[in-house]
């Protein structure tokens, strides 16, 4: 309790009338041979210093899971005042930037992060402390990572999160180009593709499969494509087959394949293994022929 006024016990004795009353006005320090002893006081003087204890604990108890929070974050984090400049910082950001915390702190955004990252978030917080709503954007890094980055205000000015999302975003575009190559292979009148387990049964056929073999999927579906190749070629087909499975490799093999009506159609099968964490969970196989198919083989 700040500002007591400070008593001897003796005084504090002959005048305890006197004491008592002030000290319902202010806190009284009751001492005995110059060292305190007592602290006589109003019941509102003790709830109001509890009670502004109890806040001090708790802020301080906040404060502390902010920062752990922070710390343990996988995105990097950076909070910025009015003037854009650096107030907050955990350890992502800090290795992200290449910058100590200490270096950091006081730093201007465009000083602190490379170009044109820099101008980018800039105006982003700007913006977001005016209109005081979040934003989000992705952007490519200097260094080839790419960024996801969420702009919100807080009390002081405006903080960012940067998530890295190299990996979706490499992944994104795998996935682009390979649906795009699909559909090149879909309209492609001299390919025809099938899709393998990984104990090199079929999956799936597409139409032109269909219209030069006479199969449809469901002819198909669950059965070893191997059957489908001439006996005469078929161990070695097998082996090929087996070794883009086991070993992960693409691998290219001459087949004819036998159609529904009994026609053979040669050609050239490439296989392509399906892995995950490299291991091969299935494989994709384009079979082209060598030769002008019949009339009736290209009827569909």
């Amino acid at each position: 309790m700040p500002n007591r006024v400070s008593v001897s016990s003796a005084e504090f004795i002959r005048n305890i009338g006197y004491w008592q009353n002030k000290a319902l006005r202010q806190p009284i320090s009751i001492t005995h041979h110059g060292r305190e002893r007592l602290i006589l006081a109003a019941p509102d003087a003790f709830e109001a210093s509890a009670s502004t204890d109890d806040v001090a604990k708790g802020l301080a108890k906040l404060r502390s899971d902010v920062a752990a929070v922070q710390e343990n974050l996988g995105d990097g984090y950076l909070s910025f005042d009015a003037q854009l400049v650096v107030r907050h910082s955990n350890s992502v950001a800090e290795a992200f930037v290449g910058m100590s915390r200490e270096d950091l702190y006081g730093t201007s955004i465009i000083n602190a992060l490379p170009q044109p990252f820099a101008s980018i978030l800039s105006d982003r917080v700007q913006r977001v402390m005016r209109t005081r709503q979040s934003e989000h954007f992705e952007i490519g890094a200097p260094d080839g990572r790419y960024l996801l980055v969420t702009v919100f205000p807080v009390s002081v000015g405006a903080a960012a999160l940067m998530r890295n999302i190299t990996e979706q975003h490499v992944l994104q575009q795998r996935l682009e180009d390979g649906e795009a190559l699909q559909q090149a292979v879909r309209l492609h009148s001299r390919a025809a593709a099938i899709k393998l387990d990984a104990r090199a049964r079929v999956e799936t056929i597409d139409d032109t499969f269909t219209a030069w073999t006479g199969f449809v999927s469901s002819d198909l579906a669950g059965h070893r494509v191997i059957d489908l190749v001439a006996a005469s070629q078929r161990r070695e087909a097998a082996e090929v087959i087996e070794r883009v499975l086991r070993d992960g490799l693409g691998r290219t093999v001459n087949v004819t394949l036998l159609s529904k009506r009994g026609e053979e159609i040669e050609g050239a099968l490439a296989l392509a293994p399906i892995l995950t964490d490299l291991t091969a969970h299935g494989a994709c196989a384009l079979f082209v022929p060598f030769a002008n198919l019949g009339s009736t083989q290209r009827a569909a």
